[in-house]
C-alpha cells in the first residue's frame, strides 16, 4: 500500500532540499578511506605530470576533491585516480 504526505513547500525550498540532498550524497561517495594516500599540491602535480595552476582548475571544478590541513592543502591519491580513469589517463 503506498502512502502519500502533501506538504507546501515553495520551489525555491525545493531546489535548496534538492541540491543539499545531492551535495551530500556526493560529498559521502567522495571521502577518501583512511588508508588513502595525501598529496600535498607539490606532490599531486608531480603524479599527475601537470601544473599548479592546471590541478587548481580542476579543485575549483570540483574534479578532484581536496581538504585543508591548517597552511596545507592535502589531495587524495584516490580521488586523482579516479579522476585520471575518467580521462582515460591511466
Amino acid at each position: 500500500m503506498q502512502q502519500t504526505i502533501s506538504m507546501n513547500i515553495s520551489p525555491v525550498e525545493l531546489s535548496r532540499l534538492i541540491s543539499d540532498a545531492v551535495g551530500t550524497a556526493i560529498d559521502t561517495k567522495l571521502q577518501p578511506s583512511d588508508s588513502d594516500t595525501l598529496f600535498t599540491v607539490g606532490q599531486a602535480t608531480e603524479y599527475m605530470q601537470c601544473s599548479d595552476v592546471f590541478l587548481w582548475k580542476l579543485r575549483r571544478d570540483g574534479k578532484i576533491m581536496s581538504t585543508n590541513a591548517g597552511k596545507k592543502i592535502l589531495i587524495p591519491k584516490s580521488s586523482i585516480d579516479r579522476y585520471l580513469n575518467l580521462k582515460g589517463c591511466k
